[in-house]
């Protein structure tokens, strides 16, 4: 049996914690995993110790922060094959997953996060609890869906995009990628590359340096 370790230790690992482990979601739980001078750290009942890579692992990301995320799974991926054995999809006991969805590897759906008949779902994302993704959604990778935001029927989604608390996108919207929605919002109108979403306004994001 692969033991499954959640990467990151703040609020956010705890939360995936308390639903995931303590909820038997997870049967064979490894610890935490922090990365510390570009080394993995292993946080467990026995202490504070280097990783050292067992073959039979899984990870779960224990972080909303894009940037972490995404380092994490740079690092990791130099030892492991980026397969569903070694990251999973992990649904939390009260979530719903369609039966008739697609899911790539590496999701993870919180308490009450659902997912509606015929959605594509790629790989990495976050659907924190409540948030939902509606009937015949296509999303990509790694986007964060924090509580209750929500994506209703027909809309495509691209990649790297957040939605803050309560955001709602109305049916058959389309999003690129790297955009920032910010909480409450509710979008009716399409959004490219790149841009945020505030007080009803799509502003263009400073380029990066």
């Amino acid at each position: 049996m692969y033991k499954t370790y959640i990467l990151g230790n703040g609020g956010y690992a705890q939360e995936c914690f308390e639903q995931f482990v303590l909820g038997r979601v997870i049967e064979d739980f490894g610890g935490f995993i922090i990365l510390k001078e570009g080394k993995a750290v292993l946080i467990d009942d026995e202490g504070i110790n280097d990783f050292t890579y067992p073959k039979e692992s899984a990870f779960v990301l224990g972080t909303g922060h894009r940037k972490w995320r995404k380092v994490f799974l740079e690092h990791l991926f130099k030892y492991y094959d980026q397969n569903v054995n070694h990251f999973p999809n992990i649904v939390a006991n009260e979530a719903h997953l369609s039966q008739t969805s697609r899911i790539g590897i590496g999701n993870v759906l919180n308490c009450f996060a659902m997912t509606n008949a015929n959605a594509d779902i790629g790989n990495f994302n976050l659907l924190n609890c409540y948030a939902s993704v509606h009937h015949d959604v296509r999303m990509g990778s790694h986007n964060i869906f924090t509580t209750y935001a929500t994506v209703l029927g027909y809309c495509n989604v691209g990649d790297d995009n957040w939605f803050g608390n309560a955001v709602t996108v109305t049916s058959k919207t389309n999003l690129g990628n790297d955009n920032t929605l910010s909480s409450g919002e509710h979008l009716f109108e399409n959004m490219g590359d790149r841009q945020f979403f505030k007080h009803g306004i799509v502003t263009e994001k400073p380029e990066k340096q």
